[in-house]
């Protein structure tokens, strides 16, 4: 079989981090072409990594290149665009978080990836932390009974002294900032590692620089949950959260009529535990999969995402569903999340952003 034909809408850093040298490394890859908005960063990268062919839009490089795929690493507001361009083209397409700016864009890129058949991916890459999966696995089979509640929290300094770029602006990142750069990812965990996802939320947000900027973006957004089956939920994402040497820092704690399960992961290491009812917390071994939490770590990338460069990458999950379809397969993986998870996720977001707003639960 050729190689996967892969472009790169975006040269930004976390391409950079996270895209290339998974795509560079996936042995049925041929990373053909980039693009960026003024070909200036999409230059600088591809003579880094010897990318063959460079271009100033996404459209040229669509019309041009011949891709089998694309992956999209731009700033939120054009997600769709760039979606809808290949998909239309047949292309297969996995994107950054979240799906979209709004509810209504991520319906039409859904309906679009279902009409025109192609392979769809979202980059909720922490699906993969070995701890999120030992805590999964607990809960299917039943070690702490049934939910009851669980407590969600995501957190960051890099908007400790302003908004951090596009990400901190209404307009591009979206409204609700932070809650779609780090929350969307606890919405997407606690749905994952539960099985159950939200019916409705109340929420508050904080705008530390709007009177500063008048297009800032929510930097810190707290919100209640209910699941479809009656547990509870709270959420906390930040981006004005010191951390210290943890870099960033996630935690969850699910908690069952039989016992709690504690998960928390930084740059410094990640720790589990499980405490049944009045018996102390019991650490569960991940040392195999990624260091233990440890305070005088160095805190490093491979500490926090230690499968950033391995086959359990969204991306190279992604690759291999694209190789099972042209090999006539279904493609399917069960654990890989699609726009469908995408929706979800932006449902929540929207109504999170709109019961703050009212001060009232919303449905999601």
């Amino acid at each position: 079989m050729d190689k996967i034909k892969i472009g790169l809408a975006g040269a930004s850093w976390f391409a950079d981090l996270w895209y290339v040298p998974v795509l560079l490394k996936h042995p049925h890859v041929e990373l053909s072409s980039i693009c960026s908005g003024s070909g200036d960063s999409a230059r600088r990268m591809a003579e880094t990594y010897g990318i063959p062919s460079v271009y100033e839009s996404y459209d040229d490089m669509f019309e041009r290149a011949c891709l089998d795929g694309v992956c999209i690493v731009t700033p939120n507001d054009v997600h769709a665009a760039i979606a809808t361009a290949a998909m239309e083209r047949g292309i297969h397409v996995i994107s950054e978080k979240p799906l979209a700016a709004t509810l209504e864009e991520a319906a039409a890129m859904l309906r679009t990836a279902e009409r025109t058949g192609v392979v769809h991916g979202l980059n909720f890459t922490y699906r993969e932390h070995p701890g999120v999966r030992r805590m999964k696995a607990m809960v299917q089979r039943g070690e702490i009974g049934r939910l009851r509640s669980g407590h969600f929290e995501y957190t960051g300094d890099y908007g400790v002294s302003g908004p951090p770029g596009w990400r901190g602006s209404a307009a591009r990142g979206g409204i609700g900032g932070v809650l779609g750069d780090l929350g969307s990812h606890l919405i997407d965990l606690a749905a994952f590692a539960t099985g159950e996802r939200l019916t409705e939320v109340a929420a508050d947000a904080r705008f530390a620089y709007r009177d500063q900027w008048p297009d800032a973006a929510a930097d810190e957004v707290v919100f209640l949950g209910r699941h479809e089956r009656g547990a509870t939920g709270t959420f906390r994402t930040s981006w004005l959260e010191h951390q210290g040497r943890n870099g960033q820092t996630i935690r969850m704690t699910l908690i069952g009529d039989l016992g709690k399960l504690e998960f928390a992961a930084s740059h410094l290491g990640a720790s589990l535990s499980l405490a049944k009812a009045k018996q102390a917390a019991v650490p569960i071994d991940l040392s195999s999969e990624v260091g233990a939490w440890n305070e005088n770590n160095v805190p490093t990338e491979e500490l926090f995402r230690p499968w950033r460069v391995t086959e359990r990458n969204e991306i190279w999950k992604w690759i291999d569903r694209i190789r099972d379809r042209k090999a006539g397969g279904e493609a399917t993986d069960a654990d890989a999340p699609t726009f469908l998870d995408g929706y979800y996720v932006q449902a929540v977001m929207d109504a999170v952003m709109e019961s703050a707003e009212r001060k009232c639960w919303k449905a999601v």
